[in-house]
């Protein structure tokens, strides 16, 4: 996750961690891993199924810049749109 906070925090998005402690099988490489990002109102900026499944992590997932930087740019764009 620290990839893509910090790419986050480089762009302004203030950044709070929650975690969801609902147990799911590690072989689901959807729901396992999910990264749900949120206004602070809890509106829905951009999902991402596996993206911290270890699978993944390499492959479109938090330690793959491009996936990093595409989620990024799914908020910051969803953010502007909102503002604007």
């Amino acid at each position: 996750m620290e990839p893509l906070v910090k790419a986050l925090l480089s762009y302004g998005v203030n950044v709070k961690l929650l975690h969801d402690a609902t147990e799911t099988s590690w072989e689901d490489v959807k729901e396992h891993g999910m990264v749900i990002l949120k206004t602070a109102a809890g509106a829905e900026l951009a999902r991402k199924e596996g993206f911290q499944h270890n699978r993944n992590l390499r492959r479109g997932g938090a330690w793959d810049d491009e996936a990093v930087k595409n989620l990024v740019d799914e908020v910051t764009k969803t953010v502007t749109a909102a503002s604007a």
